[in-house]
């Protein structure tokens, strides 16, 4: 085997970056050799993400050095570094809606005959590489229409399709399930099989020992530690991550739960025989100060729940009552004005305006929907909302008028819930709210989640990592075919417990809690 150095890619040396008066970077050091899997970790706004982003070319350092295969290099573009054969996936989607698969895998880099985007060439090039991604689509279906999952397969796609000797991944598989992120693990062995180096972040750390040959550790803007081999270890990188906080962590589990209470039923969400294209006569009560889990594959009828309650869709069949003995809501704007809020798995998408500083985002729903603030609300009241929502929040920010990109994905998911608690809803519906998340910023989630059951709202909570709902849950309903065919109390939804039920449709028999009985 060549040396290190001889294998080596890239190197940055004493990297800095700061964006006003907020550092992101200080003196961080790091290499990528041919043939490796070198994974970056750290919580959100330890770093990461304006690393990958400097080596990328998408960011230019403050200060420091940076080599290229060698070679000093400057990168001022994402499309130099392309040039430069640097790739990235990054962690927000970066895809024209309206344009097909093959169209936004060539964007930018077309190959031409005559002048003329070669179609049949990039779908000959193209196609080999949904194969070996497992990605079975409609290759000319606009991809607005397609599944978030499928269109992180094209994001991947697109890299791939620049044959890149360094790939840089910033949680590539955040919308995956584990079929396709098995896949997706099997494509980046063959890479590195094949001498590329890939630098890989990812928040789901048994991803990371799993496949990952060195971790580097970002803490507060600094590389607080590298190992690998068998010195790497998911509680060891933990502890480098969080510092102080991993014993707050750790504890997490021991939470005392909420035990219901008599309660008046009229202040409770009732859902009775509830029926649509998917549910089958699904019925359950959720009490003030419950988080309840839905647990269930896709397809279940978990997301046609919080879709009815939201107003989204129409159920076929049953009887809703909402908290205050309020009707089922026909719209959006009906269940807004109902009390109800939606934090969706999609931040990007349906959550955030990504250039809209935070003051606009926090005041969304209370200036929007509801419309609290009057007719013309000022500047100083919206102002007023965001910085009491932030302090509420413990949201990292530079400026109230920073645009919401410029913050790392924690805190954006903080913007997210925060919008919606100023308008003091009393059901909140939370479709997958730590996706994208580092463990500090996921548990400083939960303790909101906790927050939000103390003041008596109700909340209905759905992940695709199953280890949260223990973590989160009073109870957990387990759904399957349309149907809810059964409960497990918080602490025994383990990720066993629910992996079983969910995929046979029972509880196994020392979990046996029917909901039918």
């Amino acid at each position: 085997m060549p040396s290190d150095k001889a294998r080596e890619l890239f190197a940055i040396s004493n990297i800095s970056k700061t964006y006003g008066g907020v550092t992101a970077l200080s003196g961080v050091d790091l290499t990528l050799r041919a043939g490796e899997v070198h994974a970056l970790c750290g919580e959100n706004g330890a770093g990461k993400s304006t690393c990958m982003k400097i080596i990328a070319g998408a960011e230019t350092p403050g200060s420091g050095q940076y080599s290229l295969m060698g070679k000093t290099v400057n990168l001022r573009s994402v499309s130099q570094a392309n040039s430069s054969g640097v790739a990235i996936v990054f962690q927000e989607l970066s895809l024209f809606p309206d344009f097909d698969a093959v169209q936004n895998v060539f964007l930018g880099h077309e190959p031409r005959r005559f002048g003329i985007i070669n179609r049949k060439k990039m779908e000959r090039k193209a196609l080999p590489i949904f194969e070996q991604l497992g990605l079975s689509i409609d290759i000319k279906t606009p991809i607005g229409q397609l599944r978030i999952a499928d269109q992180q397969l094209i994001e991947i796609a697109k890299a791939m399709a620049l044959d890149a000797k360094v790939l840089i991944l910033d949680e590539p598989n955040s919308s995956l399930n584990v079929e396709e992120s098995e896949r997706l693990f099997r494509v980046i062995n063959n890479l590195r099989a094949e001498g590329t180096g890939i630098l890989y972040s990812s928040h789901r750390l048994e991803e990371v020992v799993k496949i990952a040959d060195r971790v580097s550790v970002l803490r507060n803007g600094k590389k607080v530690a590298e190992y690998g081999g068998k010195s790497m270890s998911i509680s060891r990188i933990v502890n480098d991550m969080l510092g102080d906080k991993a014993k707050k962590v750790a504890s997490r589990a021991k939470r005392k739960r909420h035990t219901s209470s008599k309660t008046n039923l009229n202040d409770c969400l009732q859902v009775n025989r509830l029926s649509s294209a998917v549910l089958d006569e699904c019925s359950f009560v959720a009490a003030p100060g419950e988080v309840i889990g839905f647990a269930g594959l896709e397809g279940a009828g978990c997301e046609e729940v919080l879709d009815i309650l939201f107003g989204r869709l129409k159920p076929t069949n049953g009887i809703v009552t909402m908290p205050g003995n309020k009707q089922l809501p026909n719209n959006i704007l009906g269940a807004v004005n109902s009390g109800v809020a939606m934090v969706p798995p999609d931040r990007r998408t349906e959550g955030l305006a990504l250039q809209q500083d935070i003051v606009g985002n926090m005041n969304t729903v209370v200036t929007g929907a509801l419309g609290r603030l009057g007719f013309a609300p000022t500047k100083s009241q919206m102002s007023a909302v965001a910085l009491e929502q932030a302090e509420a929040l413990n949201l990292r920010f530079g400026e109230l008028t920073d645009p919401a990109d410029s913050l790392s994905g924690g805190n954006q998911q903080k913007i997210v819930i925060g919008k919606w608690l100023a308008g003091n809803p009393d059901l909140v519906l939370l479709n997958d709210p730590t996706r994208g998340v580092d463990i500090g910023a996921k548990n400083e989630i939960y303790n909101i989640i906790d927050t939000l059951a103390k003041d008596n709202q109700i909340i209905l909570f759905m992940s695709s990592e199953l280890s949260e709902y223990a973590l989160v849950c009073d109870r957990v309903l387990l759904f399957y075919a349309g149907r809810i065919m059964g409960e497990l109390k918080g602490n025994e939804a383990t990720e066993h417990a629910l992996l079983e039920a969910v995929n046979v449709g029972k509880i196994a028999p020392n979990h046996e809690k029917s909901l039918t009985k």
